[in-house]
């Protein structure tokens, strides 16, 4: 299939004279992450939302969209088969490319196109959730908006299962939920990452959760999951086992599997968010995770490995946020990680994901001799 099959959905951009309060009122409305910017129907470049934050904007108001405007951005030909479109989207860790044809933008492929193609193949219909599912962060009902808002950004997850005492599933929050229930300038605050305010983060995040969460049963094939995510359309679905959550699937965990369904022989293994960055560190990185990869091979057959890592400025200070998610012939095993250097963050999410491993093959092993001297017993 190729890229130009997918063209169906009226694009939305803005001009780079715009305003940033503009183009925060359009991410907010659209619940979009990534904003063409067309002038005079000529591509012009890309804006993310999360540029918003990292630019320090004092006045919204005031600002052009061309100050924070990328370019040259991420672009696919229409005439590009739909699996270099998804790598794409993987590598560069966003949820649509502009499609762009003489300098003109004729439409957007997006995460959710892929997903779409992908669910219709051998590899969704044969794969079930449990196998790929993260395990859920979750909070209290009673937990305040600032709590909630702090999780996300430490955790690097943009929705959160809500929980009553019991442990049983009451609702949902995402990062977009928080932000309705900001007023315009507490908004760019949230952006901008600037002093709470301490009135709206002290709410309860019961006062603005979605109640109808949109779940799922473990043993449902990736094929349903994604068929249900886009008739809710959402990009998230919580797996429940009597009504607590178990785990969660996104549509960046589809969109890993078939990935990983692309590379027939051998071990997919691919690493996202690694960009400006000093090439020895990038090759110290790459050295500890093939080697890491060596050993776990000898535990389990791996199919594929992944490794993202996401950037946090400090206050001028870059803090490294890494999760990796290892699939063998016996499951899935993700592991995460915080530290200020990258190389710490890596080899700290790897040590990690080694111990995960290693403790499910010591368990498995003695569920197999605790079952050998049952049957000795029965004999």
């Amino acid at each position: 299939m190729l890229v130009k099959d997918t063209i169906e959905e009226e694009i939305i951009s803005i001009s780079p004279d715009d305003t940033i309060s503009k183009l925060i009122s359009l991410v907010e409305k659209e619940n979009i992450r990534e904003i063409i910017i067309t002038e005079n129907g000529k591509f012009k470049g890309v804006v993310y939302s999360k540029d918003i934050a990292n630019k320090g904007i004092v006045d919204p108001a005031k600002t052009k969209v061309n100050t924070i405007m990328r370019f040259p951005a991420p672009m696919v030909s229409s005439d590009k088969d739909i699996s270099e479109a998804a790598e794409m989207i993987f590598k560069t860790g966003l949820r649509s490319l502009p499609i762009v044809e003489n300098d003109k933008v004729i439409g957007l492929i997006s995460l959710e196109d892929i997903i779409g193609f992908a669910s219709k193949t051998k590899e969704f219909r044969q794969t079930i959730a449990e196998t790929i599912m993260s395990q859920p962060e979750a909070i209290e009902s009673d937990t305040d908006i600032g709590k909630t808002r702090m999780l996300m950004r430490e955790k690097n997850i943009s929705r959160l299962p809500v929980i009553d005492k019991k442990q049983k599933l009451i609702g949902i929050v995402t990062i977009f939920d928080l932000l309705k229930s900001l007023k315009p300038r507490e908004r760019m605050d949230f952006y901008s990452m600037s002093a709470e305010k301490e009135t709206t983060m002290g709410i309860p995040v019961s006062a603005i959760m979605n109640t109808s969460p949109i779940t799922s049963d473990k043993s449902k094939p990736l094929s349903e999951i994604a068929s249900l995510m886009k008739e809710k359309k959402t990009d998230g679905v919580i797996i429940v086992e009597n009504n607590m959550p178990i785990g969660i699937v996104t549509e960046k965990d589809l969109l890993e599997v078939y990935i990983s369904s692309l590379k027939k022989k051998g071990v997919y293994y691919q690493i996202s968010g690694l960009t400006d960055e000093d090439e020895f560190i990038v090759s110290t990185v790459d050295r500890m995770i093939r080697d890491t990869l060596q050993k776990l091979s000898k535990i389990f057959a791996p199919q594929f490995f992944f490794l993202h890592v996401k950037k946090y400025d400090k206050k001028g200070k870059i803090k490294y946020s890494i999760r990796t998610r290892f699939r063998t012939n016996k499951g899935i095993y993700v592991s995460k990680s915080y530290a200020w250097d990258l190389r710490d963050a890596v080899n700290e999410a790897l040590d990690k994901l080694e111990r995960i491993v290693i403790k499910e093959k010591e368990t498995k092993r003695d569920k197999n001799q605790e079952m050998l001297r049952f049957k000795k017993l029965n004999m």
